[in-house]
């Protein structure tokens, strides 16, 4: 019995070496990826977090399409054979994917959002080519480009509730005027920031909000998440 337990656990780890190896050779890069094999066999991130990290091998069926993914075969996978079958021509079309993290992290455009934990999870990923991704977002590298989503009305109309805002999570601090999400306090934010004077000021585009300030004596209560890039509005209309 003990041995069987052994042989088992040994077959769970190889088998997610052997994954690892493909998902680098097919392109996937180590960041995401498991969010990204997640979305593409609609699964919970946690159940495929189980195969990389020897918990659990996937079934038959499953097997076979992880392995489709990945353009390799199931029995690679499962270390029946030693050739993985990934072509260098896949390899090279996944490289010149962008891709994108959407966390599992809301914003507030409103009032403020308490901040529940400090781990923030990868729901998935959007896939941009470079030469897209180049016109959106620049020379970033997509490591720095991340994406939230927006609750609330204080940024309307530049902003609405359930809009994905791309966020360059590089800049860390105050530079320029601009929209940012940031903590203040333990409460999540997005809003503009504008210096003025010795302060900054925290400013709403729906008048309906006032205006408040972060100065001297408060600011190490604020940490910025990052400088809003660009958003992406979903509207839902009736018929």
């Amino acid at each position: 019995m003990i041995e069987l337990m052994v042989q088992e656990e040994k077959a769970r780890k190889d088998f997610s070496h052997r994954l690892a190896l493909a998902c680098d050779k097919a392109g996937l890069h180590s960041h995401g990826r498991q969010a990204d094999i997640a979305k593409r066999m609609k699964l919970t991130p946690k159940a495929v977090s189980k195969w990389f990290n020897g918990e659990a091998i996937p079934r038959r069926g499953r097997l076979q399409e992880l392995a489709t993914i990945l353009g390799t075969s199931g029995s690679y996978l499962l270390g029946e054979v030693a050739e993985d079958g990934i072509s260098a021509d896949r390899s090279n079309a996944n490289a010149d994917v962008y891709r994108v993290d959407v966390l599992d992290l809301t914003v507030s455009a409103g009032p403020g959002a308490y901040m529940l934990s400090e781990y923030v999870d990868v729901l998935y990923a959007i896939e941009f080519t470079y030469s897209h991704a180049r016109d959106l977002f620049g020379n970033r590298s997509p490591e720095d480009v991340k994406v939230m989503t927006v609750s609330g009305d204080s940024m309307a109309p530049a902003l609405t509730s359930g809009d994905r805002l791309f966020v360059d999570i590089s800049v860390r601090h105050f530079a320029t005027d601009g929209i940012y999400c940031f903590v203040f306090g333990k409460t999540f934010y997005v809003k503009r920031l504008q210096m003025q004077g010795l302060r900054l000021a925290v400013l709403s585009d729906n008048p309906a909000y006032e205006t408040w300030y972060i100065e001297e004596k408060n600011q190490d209560q604020l940490y910025v998440m990052g400088k809003a890039l660009i958003h992406e509005s979903i509207k839902y209309n009736r018929i």
